[in-house]
């Protein structure tokens, strides 16, 4: 279960990286800038909400 959790976080913050990057190459950097650091936020979240709980 701890696997399927990280493994499912980790695609959504490749997702996540990979589009404000895509923003970045637009000339959007604000937009980007938002877009990477809720990426680096849906990593760290599932630790408090999920991973935690299980031990």
């Amino acid at each position: 279960m701890l696997w399927i959790i990280w493994g499912a976080a980790g695609l959504v913050c490749l997702y996540s990286i990979a589009f404000g990057v895509t923003l970045w190459k637009q000339k959007n950097k604000s937009g980007a800038i938002v877009v990477i650091m809720l990426s680096v936020v849906s990593l760290i979240l599932p630790y408090f909400t999920y991973v935690k709980n299980l031990f």
